[in-house]
């Protein structure tokens, strides 16, 4: 069924509050995988490394509306949103990081820069130039339809193991915790000195901001932080590197949203004790099904908006919907 557009704004305004009084439901349409997301504008880019001028804007915006209009026949609670390319690891690229498309997988990859120095951030970057001639072209394409929100921006963990190279920067976590401390420093900063500039360029769409993928809005302005190399941290270097470093970003923003995977070690406490507003935790198709994972589930629901976002199966479905509080709980699930 479709839901008129003010409707669905209102009942994600209430998620936000946790005054929702049933569990929303919305819907992820087409692949997983960027570049086969976005054909036309992927279509553009080499098999292989990948510099600013092979993105080009232009290609993009006809993709945007075709996954437009599959989210707005697929009805449900939610708000499709677009945004700056979400195949590319722009804040990586953006330190330096190289940038890898991989045709084959459908995705990108970013590879180590030839030192760990982090920069100043600043807009006069190739990649930050990039990602902020999107918002124009995406404002004027969606014509009112739908927002055009925050992209892609990976966590700290993921900024150090980008830096580091894959799980070394565990190591260097151990070997050299000075080091890493100060590296993580001056990463948040960077990180929040980008999201800002990302979120100065953004309109704001019925008073409020879209998001990237996951199909949320709340009122106000909303940035997306991600920690997937969280799964390769004990609890104990989580808290001593990471979460100060969440924490600091939660602070700086309006609306700060993360987002996880259900890894062996998922910090549900400490996050849902932290400034952020909302958490989202993925359900991924080889992961731990949805009644593993109530306890987590339980622990943010009893303080935050909880996103469930990935590969439900039926049974999973129905234990959220069913067995889980409803005040505060959103799905969104991923279908081909």
């Amino acid at each position: 069924m479709h839901i008129p557009l003010p409707e669905r704004l209102d009942r994600m305004a209430q998620w936000l509050r946790r005054a929702n009084d049933r569990p929303l439901v919305g819907y992820s349409l087409g692949s997983y995988y960027p570049l086969r997301r976005y054909p036309r504008g992927a279509a553009r880019l080499p098999d292989g490394p990948v510099q600013p001028d092979d993105v080009v804007v232009a290609d993009y915006l006809d993709d945007t509306d075709h996954l437009f209009e599959l989210h707005e026949r697929a009805g449900g609670d939610l708000v499709f949103s677009a945004a700056p390319f979400l195949g590319l690891p722009w804040v990586e690229a953006s330190l330096g990081c190289g940038v890898v498309a991989d045709h084959s997988t459908g995705s990108t990859r970013s590879t180590p820069p030839s030192n760990t120095f982090v920069p100043r951030f600043s807009e006069d970057n190739p990649w930050v130039r990039k990602m902020l001639e999107f918002i124009p072209a995406l404002v004027e394409r969606s014509a009112g339809r739908y927002p055009v929100g925050v992209t892609l921006m990976r966590g700290i963990s993921d900024l150090l193991s980008a830096l580091y190279g894959g799980g070394d920067f565990v190591l260097r976590m151990v070997d050299q915790p000075e080091e890493v401390r100060a590296v993580v420093e001056k990463l948040t900063d960077y990180w929040i000195a980008f999201g800002q500039c990302l979120l100065d360029a953004l309109p704001l769409f019925h008073g409020g901001t879209g998001s990237f993928f996951y199909s949320l809005w709340c009122p106000g302005r909303m940035i997306w932080l991600q920690e997937d190399a969280l799964a390769l941290l004990s609890p104990a270097l989580y808290r001593e590197f990471i979460y100060p470093a969440d924490c600091r970003i939660a602070r700086a923003f309006q609306n700060t949203v993360i987002h996880l995977h259900p890894a062996r070690f998922i910090p549900s406490q400490l996050l849902a004790a932290s400034d952020l507003a909302a958490i989202e935790l993925h359900i991924d198709h080889d992961g731990p099904r949805a009644e593993a994972l109530a306890e987590h589930y339980r622990t943010i629901l009893a303080s935050k908006p909880l996103l469930i976002w990935g590969d439900l199966t039926e049974a999973d479905l129905d234990f959220v919907l069913t067995r889980l509080p409803p005040r505060g709980l959103a799905v969104n699930l991923v279908l081909e």
